[in-house]
Order: C-alpha cells, then structure tokens, then sequence
C-alpha cells in the first residue's frame, strides 16, 4: 500500500514539474445489466453516454438474466450493491417489500425527462407498489400471433383475414395441422416457468376471468382452450416442455402454422424465414371481445444503499429519452411509451401491431408473491395439459394457493 501512494506521489510530482496538473479521476456509475448480446440496444446507449460524458463515466457489468436476483439479494446482504440495476418487471413489488430498492417518487416528480402520462398504462404499473416508485420502465415486449401466409393459401385460408376470434382460432388451426406432413396448426408455450405464466395469461384475460377467483367458468374456458388444441393434436405436445424461442423455432421451421410469440424473434425471422410471413393482433374471446395481451420487459432501478443514487437517476434519465428509447428495436424490443414511432422500415407492418398489443399488454401482477402466485398458475397448465385433471379441477387446485396470498395483499389489476 505505502508503493502504491509512494508513485501516485512521484506521479504526481512529476506532472507539477512539466507544468500540467494531474487528470482529476472521472466519477463512476456501477450499472449490473442482462444484455449479453454486444448489439443490444442497452449496451449501445451505455456506450453513447461514456463517449459524451468523459467526467461520468458508465462502470457496466453483465449478469445472466437467471441469476441477476440471487446476485441482487447477495450483494445487500454484503453491501456491495451497484448504483443502477435492470430487473425484471414483474419483480420490481417482491423487491420493494424487501427493502432492496430506493424509493424515487420524488426523482420522477422532479424530472423533467419522465413523465408518467407519456409511457403505456401496464408498462408504468410495474414500477409503483402500494402507491410508491421503485423503477421506472426501460424497455417492453409483449405478444402476438405469427402465422405462415403460404400455408393459409395452401389451405384455402385468406392470409389477409387472420383469425381474429377464439373460434376463428380453433377453425384455422384445425384446418392448418396437417399430421402427415408434420404440421401442427398452432404453437404456443405451456412450459412450467415464467414463460408459461406468460403466455396463458392473456387468454385468461381475454376470458373474463381473474387470477383473484380462478373456480370461474371464464378462467376454466381459458385453459380449456389450451386443453383441447393439446388434446386433438392441434399443438404439439412439446408446447408442454420447450420454451418460447423453441416453439417459435417448429414456425419457423415450417412444422406450425401459427405461433404465439414477441418481437424478441423479429431480428431473426426477418433473416431465417423464407415464406411469407405476417403478424397479428392476439385472437380474443367471442363473447367478451376483450383484447389482451402479455408485458414483459425490464425497469431501471436503484438498489437500496447504492453510493451514487443521483447519477445512477441521471443515467435512467438519459435512457429514458426518445433518442435512446429508439433504439429499443434493435433488440428486439418495445419502447415503453406511447409517442415514439420504432424506426424499422423492413418490418413497418409487423412492428405496429406489436405497438398497438402494447396498448392492451398488461402487468403480472405487481405483486411481492409474483413467484408463487406464478408457480400454482403453470402446475395447473401442466396437469390440465397433461390430463391428470381437467381445466376445472387443476385451477380449483392453483386457487387454494393465490386465494390465500391475494387476501393477504390483494391484487387490483388481475
């Protein structure tokens, strides 16, 4: 230690001697971040800012998506926590309870950059428990239904008029699938993990129905639906264990017909798939018309006893601005707010109706019990699915487990 101040000193000696005064070190901002593709947008506005603010610069670590809670939680327990973090949204409540994360009310009252009526209504709901701002949102997602133009002609189907109904639904999926040639005619994700929870939920939504009382014939005709597409071998059964970008590789492939997925899967599609292809809105319920969709996505939040709580604010200013929100395509992803048009000129068409699903997309919650709430959703998919209960039993079962919780801390949005 005493070598080390002895040449900061010589160091410093030095420069006096041949007339310059020594660089002042530049003030640095921690940043724990998911994006772990080096062309992600994220990564690209982090670089914007370390080139225009030489005397702030941006300290940003990658933590793998699956791990960024356990590493969250950790790093209170030891106090060494980051300035600025990307979680998440549906985690933003049970971390607020925990009193992991600064409360930035104020902040965001004060900003002259965000302001709360400029971003989607989901999108904001997920930064606010019980009245109070731990986040503020970064980028979104949410879902739609891809489906193969070429395979809708091949089967006298119109591919202008993609179904719009839950019975138009069943109609073209029964049409499209196709078992001697290998293709179902509808693929969607029912795996036990967040990603089912996901993908179910807008249906439950389009239904009716409420995670607050899932006994409901609303909330039984929405599984029921995934039920029998799994049963007449309309979906693959696979739809049970593969993930999202899985099922969207069997579209992809030729092996689906239609597949419900996001606009993470635009950037490649645009280069792997070589049919015609389109997006469209959500089909919804008949009766209850009620256009629903999925929001995920992540926020930008400030963990409880970070050192530099105002730069790591000026950092979620400077993302939070149209120039950087922009960019939010590259990647795959959504602005959060209502205003800015994505600049994409290749897919016009598909990049808007993900805009407008993102006027219907709503929060998982916010709620501290996410997780477990979450769980008792995708075990009863699972064994509805799988036929160790029907629709009614299985979400008799997964009710027994929120009711409890959601009396405990009620849940106004679902």
């Amino acid at each position: 230690m005493r070598n080390k101040w002895m040449c900061l000193l010589a160091s410093a000696a030095m420069a006096f001697a041949f007339g310059a005064e020594p660089a002042p070190a530049a003030e640095t901002i921690t940043i724990w971040h998911i994006f772990g593709n080096a062309t992600e947008p994220g990564l690209v506005n982090i670089k914007k800012w370390n080139d225009t603010h030489k005397d702030v610069q941006i300290d940003a670590k990658f933590i793998p998506f699956a791990q960024l809670s356990q590493q969250l939680i950790k790093g209170i327990a030891t106090g060494e926590v980051p300035d600025l973090i990307t979680i998440d949204n549906p985690t933003v409540a049970s971390f607020a309870t925990q009193g992991a994360l600064e409360e930035v009310t104020d902040l965001v009252k004060g900003s002259k950059v965000i302001k709360p009526e400029a971003y989607f209504k989901g999108s904001w709901s997920t930064t606010i428990w019980q009245g109070h701002q731990f986040a503020v949102p970064g980028e979104a997602n949410t879902l739609a239904l891809y489906y193969n133009a070429d395979l809708f002609r091949a089967n006298g189907l119109d591919p202008d008029k993609p179904p719009r109904t839950w019975s138009e639904l069943k109609q073209y999926a029964e049409k499209l699938t196709n078992k001697d040639k290998d293709v179902y005619g509808l693929a969607f994700s029912a795996i036990q993990s967040e990603e089912g929870t996901f993908q179910w939920l807008p249906f439950l939504q389009q239904a009716g129905g409420r995670l607050s009382n899932l006994t409901t014939p609303e909330a039984t005709s929405a599984l029921q639906l995934w039920v029998d597409f799994v049963s007449k071998g309309q979906t693959s059964r696979d739809a049970l264990v593969k993930r999202q970008f899985e099922m969207t590789n069997t579209w992809v492939a030729g092996n689906a017909a239609m597949v419900v997925s996001g606009p993470w899967e635009l950037q490649r599609i645009s280069k792997d798939v070589h049919f015609d292809w389109r997006v469209a809105p959500l089909p919804y319920d008949d009766d209850k018309k009620i256009e629903a969709s999925a929001l995920g996505g992540y926020v930008w939040a400030i963990p409880k006893g970070a050192r530099n709580r105002e730069g790591a604010f000026a950092v979620i200013e400077y993302m939070s601005q149209p120039e950087q929100m922009q960019l939010a395509w590259t990647g795959g992803r959504l602005p959060p707010v209502t205003s800015i048009t994505i600049n994409n000129p290749a897919m016009p068409a598909a990049y808007a109706v993900f805009k407008k699903q993102m006027e219907f997309a709503r929060a998982r919650g916010p709620h501290p019990e996410w997780p477990q709430i979450s769980m008792a959703i995708q075990t009863a998919i699972q064994e509805a699915l799988t036929g160790r209960a029907t629709a009614a039993q299985a979400l008799e079962k997964a009710s027994k487990t929120i009711a409890p919780i959601l009396q405990r801390a009620p849940l106004d949005t679902m």
